[in-house]
């Protein structure tokens, strides 16, 4: 591997800027010898020439033009670097990886991505998806900068992390027309039609569990789903009654295709989350987003 001098480097690219040696000397206080001896430098630990001399001035050669791509790229970089790190605007794409927790509703996602997108309108957003532990270990090691998340982080753990609640969503239970007409008293009629529920990993199974066992309803449960997108689907296609947040089902309730069964609702709430490593210095889309995004007071915009 080459040891690419970066001083030599350095002048090359300012000599190739200004045009001449001379320039370049009035430009980096230096004598001309000076920086022609580390242009020579330069030539030698490359093996390639990478100026020619006509008619008294220095043109690049193919080589010339090719090490000068790469080096305008390494110290632009470097003036990014040193505006970033002293919380100057940089011409840099702002980036940011989010991770999310594979139960929160697709809607809220998606309402987080938009907000990415009007605060950065330029951002370029890359998203995980996965179980709260391994999204926890994604941040640990800044392949996450942020995780949006409807699990609360381990007591034993939540010392490490930042969290911002960003709101707490209201569940209902739908049906298609079809089987919501046979609920005709909320909840006791709950147990007439087949019941689709959240996983026991889904942190909204144990809400439904003690609503149900208040109210002395014995469901027929006819499936258990961990995926909330998966759950609407099926309730969808009229296989059975489901508990899920509002998010997730408003344009079905708007359009007709789904009915929440019962007026006064289950009084079931899911709470979702940002959460991020403790650090000096976090993403500065990652910072706005704990600070700013919110959900209001829980339900989806109209």
């Amino acid at each position: 591997m080459i040891a690419l001098n970066h001083h030599h480097l350095y002048y090359f690219w300012v000599v190739a800027k200004e045009g001449g040696v001379t320039k370049a000397c009035r430009k980096l206080y230096l004598a001309q010898p000076t920086v022609s001896a580390q242009i020579i430098q330069l030539e030698r630990s490359l093996g390639k020439k990478l100026f020619e001399r006509e008619k008294k001035r220095l043109v690049l050669t193919d080589d010339g033009r090719l090490v000068l791509d790469y080096a305008g790229a390494i110290f632009g970089m470097a003036q990014e670097l040193l505006d970033a790190i002293k919380d100057r605007p940089t011409g840099r794409t702002p980036r940011i990886q989010l991770g999310i927790v594979d139960q929160v509703s697709k809607q809220v996602a998606r309402s987080l991505l938009k907000e990415i997108y009007r605060f950065k309108p330029g951002a370029q957003a890359t998203v995980l998806e996965g179980t709260l532990g391994p999204m926890l270990a994604e941040l640990r090691t800044h392949a996450a900068d942020l995780v949006l998340s409807n699990v609360e982080v381990p007591v034993e753990e939540a010392a490490e992390y930042e969290r911002a609640l960003v709101g707490k969503l209201p569940v209902v239970f739908v049906a298609v027309p079809a089987l919501a007409r046979k609920v005709r008293a909320f909840p006791a009629d709950l147990s007439a039609v087949p019941l689709l529920l959240p996983t026991r990993a889904s942190p909204v199974w144990a809400g439904v569990e003690r609503f149900l066992n208040r109210r002395g309803v014995e469901p027929r449960i006819v499936g258990e789903v961990q995926d909330v997108e998966l759950l609407r689907l099926l309730a969808l296609d009229g296989m059975g009654a489901a508990p899920i947040d509002q998010w997730t089902v408003a344009e079905d309730l708007r359009s007709g295709k789904l009915k929440c069964l019962g007026r006064g609702g289950a009084g079931i709430e899911e709470a979702v989350w940002l959460v991020a490593k403790k650090k000096h210095r976090l993403n500065p889309i990652a910072q706005h987003l704990l600070q700013r995004f919110r959900l209001g007071n829980g339900l989806p915009p109209r």
